[in-house]
C-alpha cells in the first residue's frame, strides 16, 4: 500500500469534489491511499485567518508518504508551494502537478492553451472584437501568466495592439472581477469590445458589473470566461467557456501517479487532458444548454438552501449549548453531536496540547499569546473526539502528531482516504479536523462554516478557562504570603473562623499557636537580609512540616506565625509545638549558619466556649507568646483551657 499526499486550497465543490473523488477512486484501484491537506479559506495569506488555515500544510509528515500530488492552481501563494516542493525533494518524493506547472515534477495541464487561442480567435473573427481586454488571475502566477501569454500572442497574430488598458486583474474571483470593470469604466467611461477572462467566476462578475453599468452582452460588450463551471452555464447570460474535463484529469492524475511510483514512467513529464469550448450567450452564439439542467441545477440549489437553513439552527443551538461549559472539557462534551454535521463514516477532532495555556498558573494573562502557536503542530494531540456514522463520539487517548491519526495504519486499512483541515482561530494553532472524504457526503461551504464555528467555541472556552484560572490565582495571591507561601492575614480569617464556629458547635476542641521568630532584627543586620529572609522561611517550613494538614498556617507580618485549627486528639497541640522546636533543633544542628532559628510560642486549646470570639481565642495565644518572649524560655507559655 503507498500513501500519497493531496494538497489544495479553497472551497470550489464544483472543481475540488469531482477532480478529488475521481483521484481517490482511482488511487483505491491501485492500492494507493490519499492523504487530502485542504485548507479551506483558501491561498491567500492576506489576513491572520487565512495564515492559520495554511499552517495545515505543516501538518504532513513527509516520512509516512509516498508521494506529492499539488492541485496547483488552488495553491497560488509561492512561499507555501515552495515549502512543499522543497519538502518532497528532500525526502525524494516524486510530484505530481495537476493544473499548474512545477519545475521537475510530472505537470497535467487541463488544456487552457489551445482551448483559450480558439476562443480569442473566435471573438476576433466570428464577432469581430478589436479592443479586447483581458482579465488575468494573480500576476505572478504561472497559469495566470501564461494565460495572459496566449492572449498576447492572439492578439499579435492579427496585429492587435495590447497596451497596459488592455490588461487587468481579477484574482479569479468575481468581485474583484468587477472592480476591474469600473476601474475600466471610471478611467475611459466606456467598455472594450470584449471581456476575455481568466475564469469563469471573473467572467460572472464582469457581467454582473456591466449589467449594473447599463451595458448589453453581447450586443455592447463580448465577455468569455475558462473551466465550465456549472453557474456559468445557468447564468444570464450562458457564459461562452471552455468545459474542463475535470474527471478525466482527477483519474490520470490518480494513473501517473501509481505508474511513477512503480517505476512505469519517470517523474518528470507532462501531458494534456483537453476540455471542450462551448459557445454561448456571452458572445452571441447559440446557446448551449438544456432546460433540463437548468432545472437539475435548480433542485441542487433549493436542496443547498434547505440544507444551510437547518445548519445555521445547528449553529444556534451549538452555541447555546456551549455557554453555560464551566470547563474546557465540558465544551468538547457538548461539541460532539454537532461534529454529525460533518457528514462522514469517520472523523476526528484534534486539539493541540498546548491550546490550553499554563500562563494562567503565573497569572501572567500576555504569556498565552506569547506563547500560543502559530507555525505547526505540538507534539502531542491531548484532546481527540473520535466520530462514528455521524452518531457515536469518544474521547480517545493523546498520541503523537506526527503520527497523524490514532491507529493510523488502521485507519488507513478502513478507508482510501482522510482529509486534513485546519482548526486555528486567527493565525493561532488549535489543531485540526480529519474526516473520511466522500462526494455524495460533502458541502464544503457547511464543513468550512461548521470548523470556523467550532473554532470560535473552542477559543472562548480557551479564554473562559485560563482566565478562570488566573481570577483563581489571583485570588490565591490574595489570600497567600508571597514569600513563604503560607496563607496572609486575609487568607486567615477567610478560613479559620469557619473552623472555630464547627468546633464550637460540635464540642471539638480547637488550638491556636502563636509563633514570633527570635531575633530577626539582629539576623538581618549582622547577616544581610538574604539570611533574614531564610530565617522567615525556616519558620514557615517547621510549621507546614509538622503540620497534618488539618491547620491553616498563616504569617501575619515580618516574624509574626500563627496556627489554627481543631485539633486531632487530646495532645494534638501540645504534640504539634513540640514537634515544631524539634524541627527547629533538627535544623540549627545541620544546617551550617552563623546564627539560629528560634521562636517564641504561646499555645492555647480548647472547646470554644460561646461567649468567647475567635479574637479573644487569638489575643490570649499572643498573651502566652510574649510571656514566653520575655522569659526566654522555649516550650513554655503553653496553657490548656478549661470549660
Amino acid at each position: 500500500m503507498k500513501v500519497i499526499a493531496l494538497i489544495s486550497c479553497g472551497t470550489d465543490d464544483s472543481y475540488h469534489s469531482p477532480l478529488v473523488q475521481n483521484f481517490i477512486d482511482k488511487c483505491a484501484e491501485n492500492d494507493c491511499r490519499v492523504l487530502w491537506f485542504q485548507s479551506l479559506s483558501g491561498n491567500s495569506d492576506d489576513n491572520a485567518h487565512n495564515k492559520g488555515e495554511l499552517n495545515i500544510f505543516n501538518l504532513i509528515n513527509y516520512e509516512i508518504i509516498d508521494a506529492v500530488v499539488i492541485m496547483s492552481l488552488t495553491v497560488l501563494l509561492n512561499d507555501v508551494r515552495e515549502q512543499i516542493i522543497q519538502k518532497a525533494h528532500e525526502h525524494n518524493l516524486p510530484i505530481i502537478s495537476i493544473d499548474g506547472y512545477i519545475e521537475g515534477a510530472y505537470n497535467i495541464s487541463l488544456g487552457y492553451v489551445d482551448a483559450l487561442e480558439e476562443m480569442v480567435r473566435h471573438v476576433i473573427t466570428k464577432h469581430g472584437a478589436k479592443n479586447i481586454k483581458f482579465l488575468g488571475g494573480d500576476k505572478g502566477n504561472y497559469e495566470s501568466d501564461a494565460r495572459e501569454a496566449v492572449f498576447r500572442k492572439v492578439m499579435a497574430e492579427y496585429s492587435l495592439e495590447v497596451t497596459d488598458d488592455n490588461v487587468d486583474y481579477g484574482y479569479f474571483w468575481w468581485s474583484a472581477a468587477a472592480d476591474a470593470v469600473q476601474r475600466h469604466y471610471d478611467k475611459h467611461g466606456s467598455m472594450p469590445d470584449a471581456f476575455v477572462c481568466a475564469n469563469d467566476s471573473m467572467a460572472v462578475g464582469v457581467c454582473g458589473k456591466l449589467t449594473e453599468l447599463g451595458f448589453k452582452i453581447p450586443d455592447d460588450v463580448i465577455v468569455t470566461g475558462i473551466d465550465g463551471i456549472p453557474e456559468g452555464n445557468t447564468y444570464f447570460p450562458s457564459i461562452t467557456t471552455l468545459m474542463l474535463d475535470i474527471n478525466s484529469a482527477g483519474i490520470t492524475a490518480a494513473e501517473r501517479t501509481a505508474q511513477i511510483l512503480n517505476g512505469e514512467i519517470s517523474s518528470v513529464g507532462s501531458e494534456t487532458v483537453e476540455g471542450t469550448i462551448l459557445y454561448r450567450e456571452s458572445c452571441g452564439c447559440e446557446p448551449a444548454r438544456l432546460s433540463s439542467e437548468d432545472n437539475d441545477l435548480k433542485h441542487e440549489l433549493y436542496g443547498r438552501i434547505d440544507l444551510w437553513n437547518g445548519f445555521s439552527d445547528k449553529l444556534i443551538i451549538m452555541a447555546e449549548a456551549v455557554t453555560n461549559s464551566s470547563t474546557f472539557e465540558e465544551t468538547l462534551e457538548k461539541v460532539k453531536p454537532f461534529l454529525s454535521s460533518a457528514w462522514t463514516k469517520e472523523c476526528w477532532l484534534c486539539i493541540c496540547d498546548n491550546f490550553i495555556s499554563n500562563a494562567a498558573k503565573t497569572a501572567d494573562i500576555f504569556a498565552a499569546e506569547q506563547n500560543y502557536q502559530r507555525i505547526g503542530y505540538s507534539k502531542t494531540i491531548k484532546y481527540v473526539i473520535h466520530g462514528i456514522n455521524d452518531s457515536e463520539f469518544t474521547l480517545l487517548e493523546p498520541f503523537e502528531s506526527a503520527e497523524l491519526l490514532p491507529d493510523f495504519e488502521k485507519v488507513m486499512e478502513r478507508h482510501n482516504n482522510i482529509m486534513f483541515l485546519p482548526l486555528n482561530f486567527r493565525d493561532r494553532t488549535i489543531g485540526y479536523f480529519a474526516l473520511e472524504f466522500s462526494l455524495t457526503q460533502r458541502n464544503f461551504h457547511i464543513l468550512r462554516s461548521l470548523l470556523n464555528n467550532i473554532s470560535r467555541v473552542l477559543e472562548n472556552a480557551r479564554i473562559q478557562s485560563e482566565l478562570k484560572a488566573v481570577v483563581n490565582r489571583l485570588e490565591d495571591m490574595y489570600i497567600h504570603d508571597s514569600m513563604t507561601s503560607l496563607y496572609n492575614r486575609r487568607g486567615f480569617y477567610q478560613l479559620v473562623p469557619k473552623i472555630y464556629n464547627q468546633c464550637r458547635d460540635n464540642q471539638t476542641e480547637f488550638m491556636v499557636l502563636s509563633i514570633d521568630l527570635d531575633n530577626l532584627k539582629g539576623i538581618n543586620d549582622t547577616y544581610g537580609h538574604y539570611e533574614g529572609d531564610n530565617a522567615i522561611t525556616t519558620i514557615a517550613n517547621a510549621l507546614i512540616a509538622v503540620s497534618e494538614g488539618n491547620l491553616i498556617i498563616a504569617r501575619f507580618g515580618g516574624d509574626e506565625y500563627i496556627a489554627a485549627g481543631a485539633c486531632l486528639h487530646k495532645n494534638y497541640a501540645m504534640e504539634f509545638m513540640n514537634k515544631f522546636h524539634e524541627f527547629l533543633d533538627s535544623y540549627n544542628e545541620t544546617s551550617g549558619k552563623p546564627y539560629k532559628v528560634g521562636a517564641s510560642c504561646g499555645m492555647y486549646s480548647l472547646v470554644p466556649p460561646v461567649e468567647t470570639s475567635l479574637d479573644e481565642f487569638i489575643k490570649t495565644a499572643d498573651e502566652l507568646m510574649y510571656y514566653d518572649k520575655a522569659t526566654h524560655r522555649k516550650h513554655h507559655g503553653y496553657s490548656r483551657g478549661r470549660m
